[in-house]
């Protein structure tokens, strides 16, 4: 996947997270439905659940778990910065290389 499918992914992300605190659905008793949330990226939501970000409850209605969606978020981070300078690294040793 290229830099712009990963910017894309998180830019929905976010885009999907923030409609539920926007919504107050951060817990049990304050789901919401995605049809409520207006969220139509089945995969990236779908993908959040799978990871336990977000938490389905009766009738189809949704929440986020704030301590999860935390751990996520640090685990995505920590994985850019990661990526980015493996990137960085490589295109220096390239520049000496191939000089």
């Amino acid at each position: 996947m290229n830099g712009g499918g990963v910017a894309a992914i998180i830019v929905i992300t976010d885009g999907i997270l923030k409609a539920f605190k926007k919504n107050e659905a951060l817990s049990p008793d304050r789901a919401r439905t995605k049809v409520e949330l207006d969220i139509r990226s089945r995969w990236i939501f779908n993908n959040l659940v799978s990871k336990g970000v977000i938490k389905k409850v009766s009738g189809d209605r949704y929440y986020v778990d704030l301590q999860a969606q935390e751990r996520y978020l640090r685990r995505r981070n920590t994985a850019l910065v990661v990526v980015t300078c493996t990137v960085i690294t490589a295109a220096i040793i390239a520049a000496f290389v191939w000089r």
